[in-house]
């Protein structure tokens, strides 16, 4: 039996990234991470048994406040 030589790293290496490039999604260019809004902080004074209503019905839709906030300044907005 002959002593061979073991195949070079960088060979290894070159058919490993010969392998990823060729997988399906390899073409595809990365999606760009999305940006984020610029948010502005207020601080009303609310009821504190509407507060706590809001809470609740908030809790139920499974948002916390301030989705809940956003959502029905959103609504608000759109109401003819």
């Amino acid at each position: 039996m002959a002593i061979t030589r073991r195949p070079g790293i960088a060979r290894q290496a070159s058919d490993a990234d010969m392998f990823i490039a060729g997988a399906p999604d390899a073409a595809h260019e990365p999606i760009p991470a999305p940006t984020r809004r610029r948010k502005e902080v207020i601080s009303p004074s609310v009821d504190v048994d509407l507060l706590k209503r809001f809470d609740a019905r908030a809790a139920e839709l499974g948002l916390s406040r301030a989705a809940a906030i956003n959502l029905a300044m959103a609504r608000f907005l759109d109401v003819e």
